[in-house]
């Protein structure tokens, strides 16, 4: 949104007419902070369920792979 100009404080500003009650601190602080381990994990767990390439008879992905279930590695 900068690149177009708008600046954090004028998005602030919008949402809080939509009743979203943010400060441009607290998002601020947000942007700072480091992921938490849960997500980078389980960026990690999805990264390696989309590496899976196990076709059906037809060629297709099986939608146990997609769905996660029956990943050798993942109990």
């Amino acid at each position: 949104m900068r690149a177009v100009g708008h600046a954090v404080e004028s998005i602030c500003a919008v949402l809080r007419e939509q009743g979203v009650q943010v400060a441009a601190r607290t998002y601020r602080a947000w942007k700072k902070r480091l992921p938490a381990l849960r997500t980078i994990e389980d960026a990690r767990i999805t990264d390696a369920l989309r590496s899976l390439k196990v076709p059906d008879a037809k060629g297709r992905p099986r939608p146990e792979i997609i769905y996660g279930r029956d990943c050798p590695g993942f109990a």
